[in-house]
Formats: C-alpha cells, structure tokens, sequence
C-alpha cells in the first residue's frame, strides 16, 4: 500500500491511544452496504484486503481506511423524469404546477430512482504515527481529508489535530528557491510548476517538462509570478509535487526506495502489504520533518 497524495495533520502531544482502543472504537462504525433509499454511506473496513482488523498496525504506526459508497443517480436522468411526471400531472390536472409541486415531483422521482441507481465506492487510507505524531491521509484536497478526520473524530470523542503548519509561506519559499536557483542541499527541482499571479485571481501558469532553472522559468518570477507548485526530488528517493497549501500531489517513490521492497521476501499478500506499509511510513518519517523544516 503506496500511498499518492498527502494531507499532514500535526497530532497532539497529549493524544494517546492504542491499536486495540482504536479497533473497538471503528468497530462501532464498521462500514454497512449503502440502504436502498440512501444516497451514501461511510464507514471503515479492514485497510489489508481481504483481512478482518479494521486497524493494520506496523510498529508505532496504525493503519486504517474509509470506505464511501454513493449511489450515482445522472442528474439527466433525474431530469427527464421528473419532467415526464410533470406533463403527466400538468394533463390530468388541467393547470400548470407551481414551483413548490415541482420540487417535491423531484424529490419523489429521486427516492423512487435511488434502489435502482448503480454504486460507486470509494476508500481513503490513512495512518497514525504515535512517535512522530503525525495522521497522514492519502487525500488530493485537505477536504476530502476532513471527512476522515471528521469522522474519525465522532468515534473516538476527540481528536486534537491541525493541518500541518510552518512559519514561512511555503509559496514564497518555493518562489525564491527558483529565483535565487537555490535549493536545500537535499532536494532538486523537477521538471512541472504551476504559477499564479497574486495581482490577478485566477491566472495561471502551468510548466511541464519544462527546465525550472532555466532563463525563461525565471522570468516569469521576475514578470512577479508567484510558485503554487512546485514538482521536486527529495534526496533520491521521493518525488512528488509540494502546493502551497502544504499538501504533497503525485507522491512517488523512486526505484532505490522499490528496490528495498523487492528484497524483502514476502510469503503471503498480507506479509507484502505489512512491508509496503514499512517503507513507506518509514520514509515519510524522514521526509515529512525535512518538509516543515524547509519552511520553518
């Protein structure tokens, strides 16, 4: 299990809770099968497919997952319905409906279509790491973060995180960093940024491919563009593109971190997701601190 985005939630120090506690507190909210007459539902199920724990635990750090299904009900369909009924009424009642019968005609062709709409499920992984305190979510949107936080925090009562934070704005740094062509000794630029322009709301522009170092990605800072992401190489091992907001996109592990992986002889998919989810944590627990002190 490699996961491809981040969203970096700081845990408090004060926070203390075991793999056990937290199995029977997601116990209470195991995820159930969407109901014939609902639009969604959330819920945890086991992070190693196939497994029956609901928490995967990998020395100080714990694994879980969320899991939506949403039933997708085309909004056309919806449309084409409801304005079926609404002819059919409008004829046999000899008058034009009002807004508010319109309204409730769609609510009615929504309940009625929902037990024959198909599902879509969806999971979000996440884990907690108890000696570092850091909940790491694999989410592209610190929003969609939140609705594992959120519903992570209803079980447990209480759960005293905030999104990952730093003294500096992180697409300042990361707009000097190019400016000056000066990078921190570990990291590299790679080859995708997008800019904005703070004096404009909205405009943008996105590089791939492209040589950031370059006379031409320069000017653009010069022309006073400002980095809202930055594509970079950190120390061999992880590429990845880092947002200003501070959540990491597109986060890729090199062939040297594979390689680590490839030689642990893993007997069973259970022994295969356990090692995975050991490299991987624990080159994060590296990373991330090298992260927040680039812009600390």
């Amino acid at each position: 299990m490699w996961f491809r985005n981040l969203c970096v939630y700081q845990l408090a120090d004060a926070f203390r809770i075991d793999a056990e506690q937290l199995e029977e507190r997601l116990q209470t909210g195991a995820f159930q099968p969407v109901g014939g007459h609902d639009p969604e539902s959330r819920g945890w199920v086991p992070p190693l497919p196939g497994g029956e724990p609901l928490v995967h635990v990998a020395g100080p750090r714990m694994m879980i997952c969320l899991q939506t299904e949403s039933r997708v009900l085309p909004p056309a369909v919806v449309r084409e319905t409801v304005e079926e009924r609404v002819s059919e009424r409008e004829d046999a009642m000899g008058r034009p409906l009002g807004r508010r019968e319109k309204a409730r005609l769609k609510e009615e062709v929504t309940l009625d279509l929902l037990p024959r709409a198909f599902t879509r499920s969806k999971r979000c992984y996440a884990y907690i790491d108890l000696e570092a305190r850091w909940l790491v979510v694999d989410a592209t949107t610190w929003r969609e973060g939140e609705l594992l936080t959120d519903d992570l925090r209803a079980l447990l009562g209480t759960l005293p995180i905030r999104p990952l934070q730093t003294d500096s704005a992180p697409g300042q740094v990361m707009t000097e960093w190019l400016a000056r062509d000066h990078f921190p000794s570990d990291l590299e630029p790679g080859e995708q940024a997008v800019f904005e322009d703070p004096r404009s709301e909205g405009a943008e522009v996105r590089c791939k491919r492209q040589d950031l170092r370059s006379d031409e990605i320069r000017g653009l800072v010069r022309a006073g563009k400002r980095i809202r992401r930055l594509a970079v190489d950190w120390d061999g091992r992880i590429n990845a593109v880092l947002d200003a907001d501070l959540s990491i996109k597109r986060l890729k592990f090199t062939d040297l971190v594979q390689s680590d992986a490839d030689e642990r002889e893993a007997e069973s998919a259970a022994e295969r997701f356990d090692a995975d989810f050991s490299i991987m944590s624990g080159e994060l627990s590296r990373f991330l601190p090298r992260l927040q002190s680039w812009f600390d």
